[in-house]
């Protein structure tokens, strides 16, 4: 798909694409599994990440409560936009399985018999 139907533009109207500084106003943000597959979206930059988010999930068959999106390992939030992370085009975000528990070791109390 090229950009300026991803972009929903019409025509050859290149305007349409850039910002007033001359950057695109859609990037190719890469989301990369644990297993090491990877799916490519194009956004628009101000479009909010969990739009994103939720058409990995949809894709992969994943429940987004399950996993959790890191980027520079940070977790991304959907309320943000790529703008407001600073993703650069062809940015890789790491979709990661969410884990609870497991950092609690229950060891006996050691008294004076023992000693």
């Amino acid at each position: 798909m090229s950009r300026s139907a991803a972009a929903g533009s019409s025509g050859g109207d290149d305007k349409a694409l850039t910002t007033a500084d001359g950057q695109s106003q859609i990037i190719q943000v890469c989301v990369k599994s644990q297993d090491g597959n990877k799916v490519v979206y194009n956004i628009k930059r101000n479009a909010k990440l969990i739009k994103l988010m939720h058409a990995y999930c949809r894709k992969k068959q994943l429940d987004i409560h399950t996993v959790r999106f890191i980027y520079e390992g940070h977790r991304v939030h959907g309320k943000y936009t790529s703008d407001q992370l600073n993703l650069e085009d062809g940015a890789e975000i790491c979709c990661m399985f969410h884990q609870s528990g497991g950092g609690v070791c229950s060891m006996p109390k050691i008294t004076s018999a023992f000693i």
